[in-house]
């Protein structure tokens, strides 16, 4: 056994494109900076080989805050009004089949990024 087969899916990346997943669901974890993102469980429906990157919504700045609303209207949902309307709209996603863009943001640093399109269905 090669002693690198464990990280063997880091060379299997996706390319830039649109692709159909189901969205498992979805927890807050803090990262080593304090933050809490929201970390999307996502699986691959395509019959495509490759991996899909981690979808993180930085919820805790504004950016991100404006990225998700927009992404949320995309998917058929009005803005939530509470973080408890919020919590709702995000739970009411676990089994949604939802058509994503991923697209590399920087070449130099690699850093790719998954944005939700639209529900399907």
């Amino acid at each position: 056994m090669n002693q690198f087969e464990d990280i063997k899916e880091k060379f299997n990346e996706l390319e830039d494109g649109r692709y159909l997943v189901r969205i498992e669901g979805f927890s807050r974890e803090k990262t080593v900076n304090g933050a809490r993102p929201i970390k999307w469980d996502l699986t691959l429906m395509n019959e495509v080989k490759g991996t899909l990157p981690v979808k993180f919504s930085h919820i805790e700045t504004d950016g991100g805050f404006r990225i998700l609303m927009e992404e949320i209207r995309r998917l058929g949902y009005t803005k939530p009004r509470s973080p408890d309307e919020f919590e709702a709209i995000l739970s009411n996603l676990r089994g949604s089949f939802v058509e994503i863009g991923l697209f590399t943001t920087d070449r130099i640093e690699g850093y790719r990024e998954v944005r939700f399109i639209r529900k399907m269905g």
